[in-house]
């Protein structure tokens, strides 16, 4: 009788504390999911230099860069014609919006770019004056229509006499360098958080009954958590898109979130098959079952 009794209170401490530190192991395969999701997707990002580069264009000021082109231009245009500073002002605010202008700026700005991401111990150089003569003579045809005359040699001379822009190498450095300080750091947190899900898994299963539901389970676990990010990294990218308003910076997260979804897709498809093969034997069971009890 005192036997029996002991091993039903055994079996009524058992129980609760099954449960709880199976609560807590779930939570920590949860939390293990979460952080192989976003540091496979920050790995993702980091290898991938196009995404990069894009996003550091975006989050270049544009309107800086235009200023400072069209100081360049203005100076040129004032040596170089009769108009005065407020009229030559004028007329290339006129031209500011002009897609050729816009082309010469943005070819700057990706020259900027494409230097910061070179090798470390390579050297670059932005020659402004090849890159500004192609407008010259979009710039003189708008002069010539507010009747004011213009030399495009004295001109384009003017604009060779600016030099060109080398950029040291520490500069390209400290943008190669974060990333490979990033990509080593999100390695560091792939390898943990995989351990720290097989193991969690393992005990899970351990701690339960029906092994394969519970395999089917932390299989669904990882499904949804997968179509989660998939899901706020896209709406994050629409809430950050620079095309509503946001700022420029903004506009670089932007296209970081968009990048690489595709992961989170693979993911959860892997974890879809995985939790519908475990959930097909599980309904097959029942009907095996019934079948051998009725050859027997």
């Amino acid at each position: 009788m005192s036997r029996h009794r002991s091993g039903t209170q055994e079996e009524t401490w058992k129980e609760p504390t099954r449960r709880i530190t199976l609560s807590l192991v779930l939570w920590a395969f949860g939390f293990a999911t979460t952080m192989l999701l976003i540091g496979l997707w920050g790995r993702a990002v980091t290898h991938d230099d196009v995404t990069m580069q894009a996003s550091v264009r975006s989050v270049v000021d544009a309107s800086v860069a235009s200023e400072r082109i069209h100081a360049w231009i203005e100076t040129g245009v004032i040596a170089s014609s009769e108009a005065d500073p407020e009229l030559t002002e004028r007329i290339l605010a006129e031209l500011r919006d002009h897609p050729e202008v816009e082309a010469a700026i943005g070819s700057v700005l990706d020259q900027f770019v494409a230097a910061l991401f070179l090798p470390e111990g390579e050297g670059a150089s932005i020659e402004l004056a090849a890159t500004l003569e192609p407008i010259v003579p979009l710039v003189a045809a708008g002069f010539r229509q507010h009747a004011v005359p213009i030399d495009e040699a004295a001109l384009v001379d003017a604009l060779r006499g600016v030099a060109a822009i080398n950029l040291d190498t520490p500069q390209a450095t400290t943008v190669v360098g974060a990333v490979k300080d990033a990509r080593a750091f999100l390695s560091m947190i792939v390898v943990i958080a995989a351990a720290t899900m097989i193991l969690s898994g393992c005990v899970a299963i351990w701690l339960t009954e029906n092994r394969l539901a519970m395999v089917r389970n932390l299989a669904t676990r990882i499904l949804l958590s997968s179509l989660t990010f998939a899901i706020l990294f896209r709406v994050g990218s629409w809430a950050l898109d620079p095309d509503g308003g946001r700022s420029s910076v903004a506009g670089g997260g932007a296209i970081l979130l968009r990048s690489n979804g595709s992961l989170f897709l693979l993911v959860a498809l892997i974890a879809g098959v995985v939790a519908g093969s475990v959930g097909w034997i599980l309904w097959r069971r029942p009907k095996l079952a019934v079948n051998d009890a009725l050859i027997t």
